[in-house]
């Protein structure tokens, strides 16, 4: 008799959900299940190892295996033979970083701010779920080399930001974090975000 499914934590909000070639018509599609961009996400991106890949998503390390190797196997398949890629989004809420100089108000709204502001966004509604002084501010660091490492421990999907440097937009996109532009934020903007 089969066990019953662990619940399985998955952090990472796909932006893109669709994959394929374009130059011959391929009616064939593969669907790669949220937990399996997941465990891509963990370990082919971030560079976990299998072991705390597993811990992050909260299953035993042989079923991280079998999660990574059929991940690949249909990424391969796609690769090889040209058909469609279907991402399955599972994740209904996500979270979205702001730095700020106040905790408040969102005010001057660039990587330097006093605070990270982190929002839960769910049903169109915010909330903010922490606030934490930035090291950038308070230990006068390189937005690039602390600010990608802490909002992946934060679990942050996004970061929203008046302005940004490539090499900080670079940096947060190789750990899987998407940046949004936006001149002016205000608090009700947060749950209407395009994303």
């Amino acid at each position: 008799m089969a066990r019953d499914k662990n619940q399985r934590e998955l952090n990472f909000k796909p932006l893109f959900k669709k994959f394929g070639q374009t130059q011959i018509e391929n009616k064939n599609e593969i669907a790669l299940l949220h937990e399996e961009i997941e465990a891509i996400y963990l370990m082919d991106l971030l560079g976990l190892y299998q072991e705390d890949a597993a811990k992050r998503m909260n299953v035993s390390r042989p079923t991280f295996s079998r999660i990574i190797r059929n991940a690949r196997h249909k990424v391969a398949n796609c690769l090889i033979s040209g058909a469609k890629l279907h991402i399955h989004d599972q994740k209904d809420s996500y979270l979205i970083a702001i730095c700020s100089d106040e905790e408040e108000e969102l005010i001057n709204c660039n990587a330097r701010g006093k605070y990270i502001l982190i929002f839960e966004i769910q049903d169109k509604k915010y909330t903010l779920l922490k606030c934490i002084e930035n090291p950038v501010f308070f230990e006068n660091q390189k937005p690039g080399m602390i600010l990608p490492k802490l909002l992946v421990q934060q679990r942050v999907n996004f970061f929203l930001v008046s302005k940004i440097g490539a090499g900080l937009k670079n940096s947060l996109l190789s750990k899987g974090i998407y940046t949004i532009l936006k001149k002016q934020i205000k608090f009700n903007d947060l749950a209407n975000i395009p994303i």
